[in-house]
């Protein structure tokens, strides 16, 4: 496992901008799955990637008290290693909407992890 690096994005936006930004988040992930087919050896550089959305609760552990007006995305990718990544990059920064990607980044970024470790996995 130590050679395996990992992209974990979060990012914090408006209920109001979730769709835009969503619709810059399906176009990359449409880019992945055609970029990583088996047709492509996709699996010899990413491992599994997903992409979450989810409402922020005021009180994460205790839901009843509502949300905050905000939804919560992440993305989260498993690559072969670090030279994977910045093929990754690479190739992601040459798509139209990318400016849009790193606009989002740098405007709701919360968590930006590029080449993190897995320290410890259950599956």
């Amino acid at each position: 496992m130590s050679d395996i690096k990992c992209i974990n994005l979060g990012y914090v936006c408006s209920n109001a901008e979730a769709a835009s930004v969503e619709e810059v988040f399906r176009k990359h992930a449409a880019w992945m799955t055609d970029f990583y087919s088996e047709a492509n050896n996709g699996s010899e550089h990413l491992l599994n990637a997903y992409f979450t959305k989810a409402p922020e609760f005021i009180d994460p552990t205790d839901p009843e008290k509502g949300v905050t007006g905000n939804t919560l995305f992440t993305i989260n990718e498993r690559f072969t290693g670090m030279a994977s990544i910045q093929r990754h990059v690479e190739n992601a920064s040459q798509n139209d909407y990318f400016p849009q990607f790193a606009e989002i980044l740098g405007s709701y970024g919360k968590v930006i992890s590029l080449g993190g470790e897995i320290y410890h996995s259950i599956r």
